[in-house]
């Protein structure tokens, strides 16, 4: 006599079923994914509200940092690439954000900083009104293996420990 099946430990996760399928390859963010587009947007915005209004903490600024990692990555993909100097000038905006929050404890923007950053989720904005939701998700994917691998990703820590360094004349260490 054969065996008794063994009882499956796994919970049962039933797989994505994608409402329109043509829309999500074929379309642009369009039906299914303008509710998504406008809570993305609304994210965006109210974290850089928040910074602005002083009110910014560490979620904000990862926000932001992530939506204008997103943009450069679709401006590699070819996506806006007309953007690519804003992104590029936005990216280095936040790097002394950054620095600033780590000795202050505050996130804020100073004038130019603010131009530079209002100027940059514009085009980003301008990115998601024309793309596919395939594309986004594709980008979202390559930021995140990015930031896994570190490639291509620049760390406030390491900056700050650097201009500190230069300033005192010490060398910088390997291992930083």
């Amino acid at each position: 006599m054969a065996k008794p099946k063994p009882k499956r430990c796994k919970p049962y996760k039933p797989k994505y079923v994608a409402v329109n399928p043509m829309s999500t390859f074929l379309g642009g963010m369009s039906g299914d994914h303008a509710e998504h587009l406008q809570k993305l947007n609304l994210r965006n915005h109210g974290a850089m509200a928040a910074i602005v209004q002083g009110r910014g903490d560490l979620d904000s600024f990862n926000l932001v940092t992530g939506a204008l990692n997103m943009a450069n990555v679709m401006c590699e993909m070819g996506i806006g690439n007309e953007f690519r100097e804003a992104m590029i000038a936005a990216r280095d905006a936040m790097i002394e954000v950054g620095k600033r929050a780590v000795r202050t404890g505050k996130f804020l923007f100073k004038g130019d900083e603010l131009q530079i950053l209002n100027n940059a989720m514009s085009c980003h904005d301008a990115q998601l009104e024309n793309i596919r939701a395939i594309d986004i998700e594709r980008a979202a994917n390559e930021v995140v293996r990015r930031v896994r691998h570190k490639i291509n990703t620049t760390s406030v820590q390491r900056e700050v420990a650097k201009e500190d360094n230069q300033t005192s004349g010490a060398p910088i260490s390997a291992a930083q």
